[in-house]
């Protein structure tokens, strides 16, 4: 007994040695534990702070994320309130607009335009403008503008279109383009603004009709047949053509009304007016000079011509019968005329008119249902530069002498000669210029006289004139100018 408490006393001392030294080696370690505790409660704190700094990017990202999502639908809202606003903008607009891509393709177009032209965007949106309506947008000058436009200009304006539309008929339309750039997807449109103006150019054709002529005979008015007579006058200077002009009324107009009454009056001019306009060329310009008086011109024509269209005009009066469509009534129109032409019978307008005037009072005074061909005057006229006059014995032929020619007409010239003319009658060589033809003419004195320059001035006229020489004489005559 006394040795096993020996034995278990002896274990007690061992244990108790043991957890001595196992104290004092803890004893030892406890800095370096307590060293380690601190270094980890500094990590702790550091991934604490680290947690936290990314917890608040983290939030920082999200607010920021949060911001933009609610900036970008805020933009898209508003982008979709431009496109809505554009839209309508568009939609509310009378006239027809297309817009285009660079390509020339259709990207949408306006209400109007669908309405007007009759058809759906199906059927239009995506495709190629020329490829529109079979083709009839296919135009070589609108083709040119538009890839102009792309390539150079950035708009074009009032490029006049006239088409018939299969559905819509004939329209005549204004188009302006403008080119747009668009920074954020750099892409080109085209905006196509298609102005009708169909009816606009009907009302201004017949603005233009009434203003220039008479509403009752439809022909040209006073102001319009004068300004007409005018321009062929000028013409007939610059060309060194003639004109005809013929100055023609109704006989017994008062008659008429007197009898039918004005209404009966007014139709016989208006059939009257149609006969004329029928029997004349496309080129001829008849006018209504005043009452029952009409002006008809005829542009490089002479006095023969004139006279051929008068006998044309009669032969249409006679195989008419010409009822008063109004009263039912039926009568015989006759007329008088009178014939001027220029350069013969006159130097300007307004001699011309009083020539041919004077001519229609006398074909009046002499019985009416007649034309008065004005051969009372003939004009004389500088000669061209060039012209050159010889005088000729009629007997042996030979040249007597160079004269100057004063002035000339196709009936009669006068010479100017430092020598006195004896003979009562001679043989001339007219010789027009630059190598042009050479007329011999019989010529017989009407007048002469000395100027106190001791010249001569001898008045003849051609008492044999060949055809040739009447087409040809223009070409020795210079004609009158505006002065």
């Amino acid at each position: 007994m006394i040795k096993g408490r020996k034995k278990t006393k002896q274990q007690l001392s061992d244990t108790i040695g043991f957890l001595r030294k196992r104290i004092k080696n803890l004893l030892k370690i406890k800095p370096k534990l307590e060293n380690k505790e601190k270094e980890l409660k500094k990590l702790e704190e550091t991934f604490e702070d680290r947690v936290d700094t990314r917890t608040s990017a983290e939030r920082v990202i999200k607010r920021i994320l949060h911001a933009e999502i609610a900036q970008r639908k805020q933009s898209g809202q508003a982008m979709d309130d431009a496109l809505e606003y554009t839209r309508g903008i568009i939609d509310t607009i009378r006239d027809p607009l297309i817009i285009l891509d660079a390509d020339l393709k259709v990207i949408s177009a306006s209400r109007s335009f669908y309405q007007i032209f009759k058809v759906k965007p199906g059927n239009t949106e995506k495709r190629h403008i020329y490829d529109l309506g079979k083709g009839q947008w296919d135009i070589p000058k609108l083709r040119k503008l538009l890839e102009d436009i792309l390539l150079h200009a950035t708009s074009f304006d009032d490029f006049e279109v006239e088409y018939s539309f299969p559905v819509i008929g004939k329209r005549t339309m204004l188009l302006n383009a403008r080119k747009i750039y668009r920074k954020t997807n750099h892409t080109q449109l085209i905006l196509l603004a298609i102005e009708d103006v169909t009816e606009r150019k009907a009302l201004e054709e017949k603005l233009r009709i009434l203003s220039n002529h008479d509403e009752l005979t439809g022909c040209a008015n006073f102001r319009s047949i004068m300004e007409s007579l005018e321009n062929e006058i000028t013409r007939s200077r610059r060309y060194q053509k003639k004109v005809s002009i013929i100055m023609i009324d109704i006989d017994q107009l008062k008659r008429i009304n007197d009898k039918y009454g004005h209404v009966a009056g007014n139709d016989a001019l208006a059939v009257f007016a149609d006969i004329i306009r029928n029997s004349v060329r496309n080129i001829d310009i008849v006018g209504r000079y005043g009452g029952d008086e009409f002006i008809i011109i005829l542009p490089e024509t002479d006095s023969k011509d004139a006279l051929a269209a008068l006998e044309r005009i009669r032969n249409a009066l006679k195989q008419k019968k010409i009822i008063s469509p109004n009263e039912n009534r039926e009568f015989i129109l006759q007329f008088s005329a009178g014939i001027a032409v220029f350069p013969d019978n006159a130097k300007d307008l307004k001699e011309l008119v009083w020539v041919v005037d004077g001519a229609l009072l006398q074909a009046k005074r002499e019985g009416k249902n007649r034309a008065v061909l004005e051969k009372r005057r003939q004009v004389r006229l500088n000669p061209s530069s060039g012209t050159r006059i010889e005088i000729v014995d009629s007997s042996s032929k030979q040249n007597a002498q160079n004269l100057k020619i004063a002035n000339i007409s196709k009936e009669g010239m006068l010479l100017l000669s430092t020598q006195d003319i004896f003979n009562r009658e001679f043989l001339c060589r007219i010789h027009a210029p630059e190598e042009g033809p050479t007329f011999e003419l019989v010529c017989k004195v009407t007048h002469k006289n000395k100027s106190e320059s001791e010249l001569y001035r001898i008045g003849v006229y051609f008492s044999q004139i060949s055809e040739s020489f009447k087409e040809k004489i223009p070409q020795c005559i210079e004609y009158p100018n505006n002065k």
